[in-house]
């Protein structure tokens, strides 16, 4: 785990998994997430939804941005700090996330009609996390940034 220090503020801890694109991968970096997220402080309830919020981006990032292909890579990027989990899951695809998946998902009654019974793992991801957002990675795949806030006990 690399520390990261910015002049002398927070010191940010961050682990990167670099995973084959193969189902089943997921769940190193779903377990690394809740080891985290478990020493940070956060409730049973938070780290099953940082769990299975991450579990989502990276199956989406295996099934669509490197569909399936065993020598691409998923980059998985945990950035510890003092009130929050950051998240960051990059594919190494070519295929841009298409911005009708980004759309809210249809109703239970328009998706019994509809053909492409995908876009449920996205709006899972916004209702799990406290921040998403969708960009282009680095390496020019598809990268979705989450952040799970700790939240206070009382």
């Amino acid at each position: 785990m690399a520390d990261v220090s910015h002049n002398a503020g927070p010191v940010e801890r961050v682990v990167e998994l670099h995973l084959p694109s193969r189902l089943g991968y997921e769940k190193v970096a779903m377990d690394a997430a809740a080891s985290l997220a478990r020493r940070m402080g956060f409730s049973a309830d938070r780290v099953d939804a940082l769990r299975t919020a991450l579990a989502e981006a990276i199956t989406n990032a295996i099934e669509h941005g490197n569909a399936h292909d065993a020598q691409m890579r998923v980059l998985v990027m945990l950035t510890v700090r003092p009130s929050e989990l950051v998240v960051s899951v990059a594919d190494q695809g070519c295929k841009p996330l298409e911005l009708a998946h980004l759309s809210p998902p249809p109703t239970i009654e328009e998706s019994f009609t509809r053909g492409d019974k995908g876009g449920w793992g996205i709006w899972l991801i916004r209702e799990l996390m406290d921040e998403v957002e969708f960009t282009t990675a680095p390496s020019g795949g598809n990268q979705v940034r989450m952040v799970i806030h700790l939240e206070k006990q009382s």
